[in-house]
């Protein structure tokens, strides 16, 4: 049987190594995170509010034609 010294040892080590982890797997997703902005693509958006969400700029065109646009 272990003594407790050695399981309070194991829960340490245990509890470093998924930190380590977690530090690792957060490092490489916001590296490989896309800027703000670098993925939209504005020129598929028909929704005004969406296009503000965005930062686009809306252009509103007849009411019997297309919908809007967004740049």
């Amino acid at each position: 049987m272990q003594s407790a010294i050695v399981q309070m040892i194991l829960i340490v080590v245990a509890i470093a190594a998924a930190a380590i982890v977690a530090i690792i797997v957060y490092a490489q997703l916001s590296d490989n995170a896309p800027a703000t902005g670098d993925n939209i693509d504005k020129s598929r958006i028909t929704s005004q509010a969406l296009c503000v969400a965005v930062s686009g700029s809306w252009t509103p065109t007849t009411p019997t034609g297309p919908p809007g646009s967004c740049t």
